[in-house]
């Protein structure tokens, strides 16, 4: 080793992006929260902030890693993950945790932690606003505006697209800290509230009426006029939302991906949006990012698009830096750390 302290690596720098990058104050807390005989090496290479630790990794980095026995970064590839043979404990600031669980990973004892539940009030704020969007008819005005047209006849004759959200039911597939955080607000507006977990939940769910496992999903989609999917992508959930599914969706309801764009057969669903079989969709993730040009998803009028943003946040440090702290005190004292990911089921 270079010196006899132990060390924590970080790599979370964005040139373009500062909402990605670690300030200054976040270091000395973990600083402050090691304490005597740690360093904190803190790399400045530009990173790529989307869960797999960087499409390439500079020479600065791998020499960093070396010998550290705590790395924190946007998820771990593995290259990094094989320079790095006394490494402990991985933290990673991003939600999903897919990229991360190579085979060297999930064969070895290195702790692996991720950020569920940091970017769940952003995102629960997205998903209502979609809601909202959708409910009163913000597609129809806002294409009417781009026609420099007065849409009344659309947004009032029978049959128009407008409804209360009060009242209505929200389908949220993927209940963690994500989707309970949708479901509260959800409830705060009159919705019913239906949860889609995992496994089949033993009792009541907190902020949910009503609760199932995954053999619940068809009844949930027939059910709700909004469907939220706040799931990770894992090899069970790749695919979820499919043709089948989509045809079980009510023809008023619409769809709400903030998770992965794999999750979502995109396909199946623009034939859905564009033969009218499902009200709309609102979409942060998409199979390949940056949504590609020449996807039919820009050109039909009842999709609203966002570039995978609905988690950016001015209080996005705030929040990691509390978990990175108290991960570190759990770490230290060898008790049981937060947001642990099970590298078996993938979350």
């Amino acid at each position: 080793m270079r010196d006899a302290l132990r060390r924590l690596v970080v790599w979370m720098h964005s040139d373009r992006y500062p909402t990605w990058s670690m300030p200054e104050s976040t270091v000395h807390s973990l600083e402050e929260a090691l304490g005597p005989g740690w360093t904190v090496d803190v790399i400045r290479e530009p990173t790529f902030a989307g869960g797999d630790g960087s499409r390439e990794i500079p020479p600065a980095v791998l020499r960093a890693v070396a010998d550290a026995e705590i790395y924190f970064g946007f998820g771990i590839s593995r290259d990094l993950f094989l320079a790095a043979p006394r490494l402990r404990w991985v933290h990673s600031a991003a939600a999903g945790a897919r990229a991360s669980l190579f085979p060297e990973m999930c064969e070895s004892e290195v702790v692996l932690t991720n950020s569920a539940g940091i970017y769940a009030e952003p995102l629960a704020e997205w998903a209502m606003a979609a809601v909202f969007y959708f409910a009163r008819g913000f597609d129809v005005a806002e294409r009417g505006a781009r026609e420099c047209r007065w849409p009344y006849d659309e947004m009032a004759a029978f049959g128009h697209p407008q409804r209360e959200v009060a009242g209505s039911t929200i389908g949220i597939v993927g209940y963690g800290g994500i989707g309970r955080s949708i479901g509260r607000r959800a409830k705060a507006l009159g919705m019913r509230v239906l949860a889609v977990r995992s496994r089949s939940p033993d009792g009541a769910v907190e902020g949910a009426d009503e609760s199932f496992g995954p053999e619940g999903l068809v009844e949930v989609l027939e059910r709700s006029h909004y469907v939220v999917l706040s799931l990770p992508e894992t090899s069970v959930t790749t695919g979820l939302i499919g043709a089948s599914e989509l045809a079980r969706m009510r023809p008023d309801s619409v769809l709400l991906n903030l998770s992965r764009g794999g999750i979502v057969d995109e396909d199946a669903l623009v034939d859905a949006l564009g033969s009218g079989r499902i009200r709309g969709a609102a979409l942060d993730v998409f199979r390949e990012e940056p949504l590609p040009a020449d996807s039919p998803l820009w050109t039909l009028e009842n999709v609203l698009i966002t570039p995978h943003a609905g988690a950016i946040s001015p209080r996005f440090w705030e929040r990691e830096m509390d978990l990175m702290v108290s991960n570190v005190g759990h770490y230290l004292a060898g008790g049981r750390m937060e947001n642990v990911v099970d590298k078996r089921r993938g979350y």
